[in-house]
C-alpha cells in the first residue's frame, strides 16, 4: 500500500515562487512603460523633423520680411542688426500641421501654451541673430568682408511644456 499526499497539497505556488514572480513584475512593468514613453518621444521628434520642412522656411520668410521692412509678426530690422532685443524672445507658434499661427510674448514662451486664438499649438520656433566676424587663416579681419550675422532657428516641442522642459531641434544659417 502506497501513501500519496492529497492533490490539494501539490497544487498552487509556494511563497518563494510568489515572491520571485512579484519581483520579476516589479522590474518588467517599469521597463515596459519606459519603453512606451521613449517610443512616444521618438515619434514626436520624427514628426517635428518632417514638419521642419515647412516651419523653417516660414521662419526664414519672416526674417527676410523683417530685413525688407515688411514683417508680419515682428519689428523691422536692418542688415547687420541683431535680434531679438536683449531680454526679449522672438517666438512663433505653429499648429500640429506646421502652419504659423502667430507670435507669442516672452512670458507665454517661458510657461508654454497649448492653444493660440482657439487653435491648437504643437510647436514653438524661436528666431535670433547675432553678429559674427569673418576672419582669414591668420585670424585677422578679411578686407571688404560684409558684416554677417549668425541666424538661429530653434524648433521646440511640446509647446505646452515650460521652456526648460521642451525638446529642441536647432537650425543655423548666415544672414547679411
Amino acid at each position: 500500500m502506497t501513501l500519496t499526499a492529497p492533490s490539494s497539497a501539490r497544487s498552487g505556488s509556494s511563497l518563494i515562487e510568489t515572491v520571485i514572480a512579484m519581483g520579476v513584475l516589479a522590474v518588467a512593468i517599469p521597463l515596459v512603460f519606459g519603453a512606451l514613453a521613449e517610443s512616444g518621444k521618438s515619434t514626436m521628434s520624427s514628426v517635428l523633423e518632417t514638419r521642419s520642412a515647412w516651419i523653417v522656411p516660414a521662419c526664414m520668410d519672416e526674417i527676410r520680411a523683417s530685413r525688407d521692412g515688411r514683417p508680419q509678426f515682428f519689428t523691422a530690422t536692418t542688415a547687420g542688426q541683431a535680434f531679438p532685443p536683449i531680454g526679449d524672445v522672438w517666438a512663433l507658434v505653429f499648429s500640429p500641421e506646421g502652419k504659423a499661427l502667430g507670435k507669442i510674448t516672452k512670458s507665454v514662451y517661458d510657461s508654454g501654451t497649448k492653444d493660440f486664438n482657439g487653435q491648437p499649438v504643437r510647436y514653438i520656433a524661436t528666431l535670433s541673430a547675432t553678429a559674427i566676424v569673418l576672419t582669414n587663416a591668420e585670424n585677422t579681419l578679411k578686407p571688404g568682408a560684409p558684416p554677417m550675422m549668425r541666424g538661429s532657428i530653434s524648433l521646440e516641442y511640446p509647446a505646452g511644456a515650460p521652456a526648460a522642459k521642451r525638446q529642441k531641434l536647432g537650425f543655423n544659417t548666415r544672414l547679411p
